[in-house]
């Protein structure tokens, strides 16, 4: 399902640009949407997928009642991991690699809870 292939502006002035107005989905146009957002369980890639904002499939998700998944996040039992790793000499790459997040958010939900830092090997 495509809903708009293209940008479209409207230029009222020289050099003035209005961007094309929000993308209007039909109901079935919606329930495809909230459809595929159960398959994959991102707005960012569905939004990309449809070539619409993903401002635009939060409103329709929530309007539907959908539970939105927050990307990124490190659940508490996550964040305990992590902690014990940490302690245990691991490094945020290989945490981040284990828990399928990128080492820089490891080390930042690291820092957000007071662990303190080791100093990075082999930098000067």
């Amino acid at each position: 399902m495509r809903i708009r292939t293209e940008f479209e502006h409207r230029l009222p002035e020289v050099g003035r640009r209005i961007p094309a107005s929000a993308a209007q989905l039909r109901p079935e146009q919606v329930d495809e949407l909230v459809r595929l957002y159960g398959e994959t369980k991102s707005v960012k890639g569905l939004a990309r997928h449809l070539g619409i904002h993903n401002h635009t499939v939060r409103k329709h998700l929530k309007a539907r009642g959908a539970e939105i998944v927050q990307p990124g996040l490190i659940s508490p039992e996550q964040l305990t991991l992590a902690i014990e790793l940490h302690e245990a000499g691991q490094s945020g790459i290989r945490i981040g690699k284990r828990l399928r997040f990128d080492n820089h958010t490891i080390i930042h939900a690291l820092r957000q809870s007071g662990v303190k830092i080791r100093a990075q090997l082999g930098r000067s």
